[in-house]
């Protein structure tokens, strides 16, 4: 064999072996499966929102404190000026004679069960100025007041700087004459009965728990007995007859001292 003819061999092994590769290669191109690249890489599918918070409803805002809240306790001592009220009788009004104005002091607590109205006690004692004539022969006079009783107020606001109110008591109240007579015997002549009551005041908060202003109350009794005393021994005396008490006014500088949270 020449070496032309191994040279035309080697060709043609060659030749085959390169036909069998590129046959092969295509085979594998058309069985392989057509793969789409992953699509977010490829920005087209979106990225999805976060889950949404459940939340609970936002809680009101809460109101600022009432400026100067009112309080369900009150005190209230007072210093009084009483001007008494007297009947003049038919038969004898000494004791009605020379009355005038005198010092006094009260006192009240009250349960205010809403800013607008409270209920409670209440309790006013008044020495007033008795200066007889000298033509009664009555000498060593004095003469006081007493109402006690049970209180109801109204009042007109619920916060604020300034306490405006009305008032209305029920109780007993009495008044007192106290004299010598001619004969240096001490005698006692007191009217007695139920009693009414109507006033009203206006104060000013000088703090949260305490209040002062001027106040006025009118108190009128419906007198049921009047007797005359010397030492313990009382004899009742006409109501039309003799002169006798039958209330007093008065004006008061009141202190208030509140309790308690506010309302």
């Amino acid at each position: 064999m020449t070496h032309a003819s191994m040279a035309r061999i080697r060709t043609l092994c060659l030749a085959l072996v390169v036909s069998g590769f590129a046959r092969s290669a295509l085979a594998d191109e058309t069985e392989a499966p057509s793969v789409p690249p992953y699509s977010a890489w490829q920005s087209q599918t979106p990225h999805a929102p976060p889950p949404p918070l459940l939340l609970a409803p936002a809680p009101p805002p809460e109101l600022p404190a009432p400026e100067l809240a009112r309080r369900p306790f009150e005190l209230s001592p007072e210093l009084l000026l009483g001007f008494a009220s007297c009947a003049d009788g038919t038969t004898d009004d000494t004791r009605c004679n020379g009355l005038s104005a005198g010092l006094g002091v009260g006192g009240t607590v009250l349960w205010r069960v809403s800013p607008f109205f409270a209920f409670g006690g209440t309790l006013s004692a008044v020495s007033f100025g008795f200066h007889p004539p000298a033509s009664s022969g009555l000498h060593g006079a004095s003469a006081h007041g007493l109402f006690f009783g049970l209180l109801g107020r109204v009042y007109f606001l619920e916060h604020g700087p300034v306490e405006p109110y009305l008032e209305l008591g029920l109780g007993g109240g009495s008044a007192t004459t106290r004299a010598q007579e001619s004969n240096d015997v001490q005698y006692d002549e007191t009217a007695t009965g139920t009693a009414l009551r109507v006033g009203g005041a206006i104060e000013l908060y000088l703090s949260r728990h305490v209040r002062l202003g001027p106040a006025f109350d009118w108190t009128r009794f419906n007198v049921a007995h009047v007797q005359r005393c010397a030492s313990s021994d009382c004899v009742p005396l006409d109501e039309a007859g003799y002169g006798h008490g039958t209330g007093f006014s008065s004006l008061s500088a009141r202190l208030t001292i509140l309790l308690g949270p506010g309302l």
